[in-house]
């Protein structure tokens, strides 16, 4: 009768396997970084022209009979009702993943220099057109830029 012995795995096996994980890791990390960060700048992109159309449709709609708003500051963009932005518990915010550069720092070119796009009731035209360029932190060159036009409409490049 034969016996067989139970050889287990070499060391050699052990470093060629944690060799292969390593250059796999190597190759895939940059790369899901990478991934990360471009999300992180579209999701951004799509929360604001979101946050830009529901204060468009509010106005048009007459919600509450009131005008509303969006107030660009450094980390967030706010929904306002009224004319001009003022702090309210009731504004809806939207944070800025901390990937993306924020517009203030030079990014949001509006009529009037100002931070606020408001839109008009009854037509949703605003005056305050114009573009907001979003980039990320680490890679300037991967932009975003969102263009209000005179009348309203939101597009995205």
């Amino acid at each position: 009768m034969k016996t067989i012995k139970n050889r287990g795995i070499s060391l050699m096996e052990i470093i060629v396997i944690i060799g292969i994980i390593a250059i796999i890791s190597v190759i895939t990390v940059p790369k899901l970084a990478d991934f990360q960060q471009q999300q992180a700048l579209n999701n951004t992109s799509e929360d604001i022209v979101s946050l830009l159309n529901e204060a468009r449709n509010s106005t048009i709609s007459s919600k509450n009979s009131n005008t509303y708003g969006v107030h660009f500051q450094t980390d967030k963009a706010i929904l306002f009702a009224g004319t001009s932005y003022s702090s309210s518990p009731s504004n809806k915010q939207i944070d800025f993943d901390s990937a993306v550069i924020s517009p203030i720092t030079g990014g949001i070119n509006l009529s009037g220099n100002g931070s606020d796009v408001v839109f008009e009731r009854i037509t949703g035209e605003t005056t305050q057109n114009g573009t907001i360029v979003l980039e990320l932190v680490k890679h300037t060159d991967k932009q975003k830029i969102i263009t209000i036009n005179l009348t309203g409409v939101i597009d995205v490049n």
